[in-house]
């Protein structure tokens, strides 16, 4: 009998059982034999947090926040993400704890206008029709969580990406960070471009499970999954914070229970 997730791969793919390699035709010793197993095999790891990947320091930390602007969070206005708005609490926590911490904290404003909408207008109705607008109320950070005076905020975002014709780079480096805590939203569009584009410049990526939103669970999960599989530790809110407040226990015990499984 096939499992859930084999009979969803050959759904989605419109393939049939007999079509999948056979073990003499796709083996990797010791992990997989034949394609249905690879299929397994691959399941597992998106779902396998590797904390053992690299160890949170709070010295080398810094807090993104991410797009958290009154559009995208007030539900008056006509691009709020529910789900954005339903977890100020959570990411007003972090941030306060940052500061107490002495852990950066640094604000992205994603904001559009004529002459830099590429093709945003096309894409999105809303925008088209003047949310995020550059200098408009709609496109400034949400009064709920707003920058203190002497916080860095990014506000030359023109794309999904917080590096792309931004200073954030040059920021970070600066202030010596090696680890980015990725929060805000959405999930799938500027939070995980940058979380991308981060561990590609060779910082440590800290994905919050639960302080990152969008506007659809699917596309949620599927990101959580991707970070996990192969770009960041995926963690909440409250795991974050702790890690901060009294070091990463999690990458201790990861990294022993991984070294005790290879004695074995």
């Amino acid at each position: 009998m096939e499992s859930k997730v084999v009979s969803d791969f050959l759904k989605i793919y419109n393939r049939k059982e007999g079509e999948l390699l056979l073990p003499e035709q796709l083996e990797a010793k010791g992990v997989f034999s034949g394609e249905k197993e690879f299929i397994e095999f691959a399941e597992r790891d998106y779902n396998t947090d590797k904390h053992w990947s690299f160890e949170i320091k709070k010295a080398e930390c810094a807090l993104l926040v991410i797009d958290m602007q009154e559009d995208f969070i007030n539900p008056s206005h006509s691009m709020c993400v529910p789900e954005a708005y339903r977890m100020v609490s959570r990411i007003k926590n972090v941030i306060e704890e940052c500061r107490d911490l002495n852990v950066p904290v640094i604000y992205t404003a994603h904001t559009i206008a004529e002459d830099c909408s590429a093709g945003f207008y096309e894409y999105w109705e809303p925008i088209k029709n003047g949310a995020i607008k550059e200098g408009t109320p709609g496109a400034d950070i949400y009064s709920g969580i707003y920058p203190l005076p002497n916080e860095r905020v990014i506000r030359a975002k023109h794309a999904y990406c917080s590096f792309a014709g931004t200073d954030l780079d040059y920021v970070l480096r600066n202030l010596g960070v090696k680890t980015l805590i990725i929060s805000g939203t959405l999930t799938n569009f500027c939070c995980e471009s940058t979380a991308r584009t981060g561990y590609f410049l060779n910082y440590n990526i800290v994905f919050g499970e639960d302080i990152n939103a969008t506007d659809n669970a699917l596309a949620h999960e599927a990101t959580l999954r991707t970070m996990r599989r192969g770009f960041a530790r995926v963690l909440k809110g409250d795991q974050i914070t702790d890690i901060l407040k009294n070091g990463d226990l999690i990458y201790k015990s990861a990294v022993e229970e991984r070294d005790g499984l290879k004695q074995r």
